[in-house]
């Protein structure tokens, strides 16, 4: 499936971006209990430097962005994980990501409401989240809330039942973009601007004058280690060789993209299944992707020789955009590794290369 190109995507200011919940819901009581004393002191600490004048409904948005703003920071420090993750490795009390919550119309008939969510993965869950509705501020959030859709969350878990967890909110909110320097919103999707494609890499530049092609089908005659060294090629990198417990299948801190530099972490899947990627692809727990996000790097990367399938998309944009510790993200499908095999001059040798190896990777 061939995605377009956002014609207004512009790297040039990369560092300046930061991923912001515009909180409607806040429980600031139960965040002043998880960050403890000395966390309550730097909220009470910001909230004493709010200007006298500010008017008072002024005043309860700001001191409802300074209980988001540090329960975040509070939730990168500590390395708290995503829902799925926390699901699929049964740990953890908290969670932290952006998800997508079913249409709730209890919202607006009921003083405590349960809003369900859509799981990416396979994971056979039914999770919901139980909250007071007065403790909703915004209507925009309300009435979100009760058509469905993406939402930050930062939850704690309080039960298990055979259906699966419940959840307890303590922020909920849009995400968006802001401007470090200036504060200011900006107007473009979060998930656009973290998702990059070959094309934007500095180092994979060349695939720009290569057109995709029809179909991935050279790719299946190509193996994972040859890929492999192909991107040690083009990258200057020494490869690894794999094993049981990795967390990523190869790792560069030599990718630029518009000249800025990154580390960058790829789960790559050779052609032992040619068929689209489904999360089955991911590991016997469909868990390779949660191994990934693990990775201290700016980029995370999935590449397959064939498709990818928006399961797959899904999950990886659901790990790499966690609100407390956001990451660009790339999906390369069979056409794109094929376009940049060729644009390198490496496919031919590629070939050459896989018929050496008598077993599948």
């Amino acid at each position: 499936m061939e995605e377009e190109r956002d014609s207004r995507q512009d790297f040039s200011q990369l560092e300046d971006v930061v991923l912001h919940i515009d909180p409607g819901f806040v429980h600031r009581r139960k965040i002043e209990a998880i960050l403890g004393e000395n966390g309550s002191a730097i909220i009470n600490n910001e909230i004493a430097n709010i200007p006298l004048n500010t008017p008072e409904w002024t005043k309860e948005v700001k001191i409802d962005h300074i209980y988001a703003r540090i329960i975040l920071d509070y939730c990168k420090i500590l390395g708290i994980r995503t829902l799925e993750d926390c699901i699929i490795n049964r740990n953890g009390l908290l969670m932290c990501s952006i998800e997508e919550f079913l249409p709730t119309e209890t919202v607006y008939n009921s003083e405590r409401a349960i809003s369900f969510i859509k799981l990416k993965s396979d994971v056979d869950a039914v999770v919901q989240l139980e909250y007071s509705v007065n403790k909703i501020s915004s209507d925009t959030l309300k009435s979100g809330l009760s058509n469905g859709g993406e939402f930050g969350v930062v939850a704690e878990f309080r039960k298990m039942t055979p259906s699966g967890p419940i959840l307890h909110p303590i922020l909920i909110g849009f995400p968006y973009l802001l401007s470090r320097r200036t504060g200011e919103l900006l107007w473009r999707r979060y998930s656009d601007f973290y998702q990059l494609f070959v094309d934007d890499f500095d180092e994979f530049s060349k695939v720009k004058g290569i057109p995709s092609p029809n179909d991935s089908q050279p790719m299946q005659w190509i193996k994972e280690s040859v890929f492999k060294e192909c991107l040690r090629k083009i990258l200057g990198d020494a490869t690894n060789s794999d094993w049981g417990g990795e967390t990523s299948d190869y790792f560069s801190s030599h990718v630029h993209i518009d000249g800025n530099r990154f580390s960058c972490a790829f789960l790559l899947k050779g052609p032992s299944s040619f068929r689209p990627m489904t999360l089955n692809h991911l590991g016997k727990n469909n868990d390779q992707i949660v191994r990934l996000s693990k990775e201290p790097a700016d980029i995370l990367v999935v590449q397959h020789s064939h498709d990818i399938l928006p399961a797959v998309r899904e999950t990886l944009k659901v790990f790499a955009t966690q609100p407390s510790n956001p990451r660009h993200y790339c999906l390369m499908d069979g056409r794109d590794s094929l376009r940049l095999l060729k644009a390198y001059d490496l496919f031919d040798w590629a070939i050459s290369e896989s018929k050496l190896y008598n077993n599948d990777d």
